[in-house]
């Protein structure tokens, strides 16, 4: 059975009531739909998506990148042999094998001519959105690309967000906004590090901090609305994000109210979890489309790491809106299938409420929510991965963490063995570098 979902018909109604209906009609249509971990065939994405909406029009707004474009790298994996991917940390007479890799597997990209290349030898392509910003890049950029812009048009001075104490998200935010003159306010989850440091370090630097007590923090949206509150006083006025009609027409604010006695404060959510966030996704997708980079004719199943799980939303999003012949699996990292499900839905239903001006049926996107290789409490490391993470690095010249990345350089690498040839199997690098300043910190040794 098809572990795809679909999204009924609707028809033009109030924004409020819309977003209920197709929230509740997702709920229906997907009920009792289970995540399955196999491999999964990639065949020619259902089209109900194409002409629900114009993307050419849709993207034509204002940006906070230049350019959608950035740097792709193919990864041939080298010396495998009979070995597969494995689950788990185990010995045999091959060697050992971390995590689902081996230690002795060799790695080589594009530009690499250490080792020779056999034309039979899985490979695997890596969208290098690292590669972004010198200390900000990846798919946190993505989502502000469209979002910070939408910021100053609603004219914030303040904007409030919420995150761990090594957010990447946070960081992203705060140096975007002080860059045009907003300024952040982050609510960090936990107690303040003994060394600032990595994105912690960032958020101090590019906004200002407030560490919230776990307790607290538990829940998000009274957290924000009393910290946004405060901020904006008396006379101010709060805004959150993912309730504003995003109407690239309306004319960007002249100037931010941040000298004024009146502020404007606008909350944007954990992640960037708002609809306006996945529209410089479905700018990246659109890019790989293009036939300089893979195309729109070929199967491709693109694999992205999955902490709130937007990127992966917005990913399958674009595919389904372009008509693509590709699928997503989003490895799982913080939660379970229901609570990204949910999330998945109230995400879809923002964004047919901001966006979608005309009917369209059977509404599917095309992505697969997968465990990791390993499953763990989020945040765990176990032991060898951050040496795999050093292996990697001095291979190819890709840093990866194992909090993140790896988890989906390892979901690549199994399919790249499993389905050699069937379809071109993609990464999304979604950055995080600084987190390993970090994971210093918690595990001195291994660095």
């Amino acid at each position: 059975m098809s572990s795809w979902c679909s999204v009924s018909a609707f028809a033009p109604q109030s924004p409020r009531l819309l977003k209920r209906n197709i929230a509740a009609s997702l709920v229906r249509t997907c009920a009792g739909a289970r995540t399955q971990t196999s491999a999964c065939d990639v065949t020619s994405c259902p089209a109900e998506w194409s002409g629900v909406l114009d993307v050419e029009k849709l993207l034509s707004r204002p940006w906070l990148m230049p350019q959608p474009g950035t740097e792709i790298t193919k990864i041939s994996i080298e010396d495998i042999s009979e070995a597969t991917v494995r689950p788990r940390l185990e010995s045999s007479s091959r060697g050992r094998i971390l995590h689902g890799l081996r230690e002795e597997s060799r790695y080589s990209n594009a530009q690499n001519a250490r080792f020779e290349h056999r034309g039979d030898s899985p490979e695997f392509h890596i969208v290098r959105d690292d590669l972004l910003h010198p200390l900000l890049g990846g798919n946190k950029l993505r989502k502000m690309d469209a979002l910070i812009p939408e910021l100053q048009r609603l004219g914030a001075s303040d904007v409030v967000t919420c995150g761990g104490s090594q957010s990447a998200h946070t960081a992203a935010l705060a140096f975007a906004c002080s860059e045009r003159g907003m300024s952040a306010h982050l609510l960090l989850r936990g107690e303040r590090p003994a060394i600032p440091t990595g994105y912690n370090l960032l958020c101090g630097m590019f906004g200002h901090v407030t560490y919230i007590p776990r307790s607290e923090y538990a829940d998000r949206a009274g957290m924000l609305s009393k910290y946004a509150s405060q901020i904006a006083g008396s006379r101010g006025s709060v805004i959150w994000l993912d309730e504003e009609e995003c109407d690239p027409n309306s004319p960007i604010a002249a100037e931010s109210k941040a000298d004024s006695r009146e502020r404007n404060v606008v909350v944007v959510k954990e992640g960037a979890g708002d609809a306006i966030a996945l529209l410089g996704l479905i700018r990246l997708v659109q890019f790989l489309s293009n036939p300089a980079a893979f195309g729109r004719d070929d199967p491709v199943h693109l694999v992205v790491d999955t902490g709130t799980g937007t990127t992966a939303v917005g990913v399958a999003l674009a595919i389904a809106l372009l008509g693509l012949p590709w699928k997503v699996t989003a490895v799982m990292l913080a939660d379970s299938v229901e609570n990204y499900e949910k999330h998945r839905l109230r995400l879809v239903a923002d964004f047919c409420t901001k966006f979608c001006s005309s009917p369209a049926e059977g509404l599917v996107l095309p992505l697969r929510w997968e465990q990791r290789i390993n499953p763990r409490k989020f945040g765990k490391v176990f032991p060898g991965e951050i040496e795999t993470c050093r292996s990697i690095a001095r291979q190819t010249g890709i840093l990866l963490d194992p909090i993140y990345t790896l988890a989906a350089w390892q979901s690549a690498v199994k399919l790249s063995v499993e389905r050699r040839g069937a379809s071109r199997v993609v990464m999304l690098h979604t950055g995080g570098t600084l987190g390993l300043f970090g994971l210093a910190q918690r595990f001195p040794a291994e660095f």
